[in-house]
């Protein structure tokens, strides 16, 4: 008969602890891999001279940025995106907005985007922002006007 070794069992319990806690430790970070992308659709003409009381805290970066005398907001979607996930945003006119999260280091979010009009490419690129961050795109004809679409990750 073969001898009994106590030590033997009374190992297996801390190693599966110590197994338990590695594992709980290798479980990436959820909040880290998803970011909320936020599209606003802006639309600006040169008709009149108001501005969007939505768009009023953008004021003097979209005159800085675009030359035209009003500013109204069409539309703004959310969607929370994990790395790797396309997030699709329907924009006035036919056209949509498809954003894929890519990897990012730190509190730097990198996405993917194509903006479609029906089956055509307007426009494909990849933007780097902070975390927080906000771009603005000025974008294809809309009315008398412009399209433009506002984009932040949080």
């Amino acid at each position: 008969m073969p001898k009994h070794n106590p030590r033997g069992r009374a190992g297996a319990p801390a190693l599966s602890f110590l197994l338990l806690l590695l594992l709980i430790g290798a479980v990436p970070s959820q909040a880290a891999d998803t970011v909320t992308v936020d599209v606003g659709a802006a639309y600006a003409s040169n008709e009149g001279t108001s501005i969007d009381p939505a768009l009023a805290m953008l004021r003097g970066k979209l005159r800085s940025m675009f030359n035209y005398t009003s500013y109204r907001m069409l539309d703004r979607k959310r969607r929370t995106l994990s790395v790797g996930e396309t997030g699709e945003f329907e924009l006035p006119d036919r056209r949509s907005m498809r954003a894929t999260l890519l990897p990012g280091r730190g509190d730097k979010v990198r996405l993917s985007l194509q903006i479609s009009e029906g089956p055509r490419n307007l426009l494909t690129t990849t933007l780097g922002l902070r975390r927080g961050g906000m771009v603005l795109v000025g974008g294809p004809p809309h009315q008398a006007g412009v399209l433009i679409l506002i984009i932040s990750a949080e």
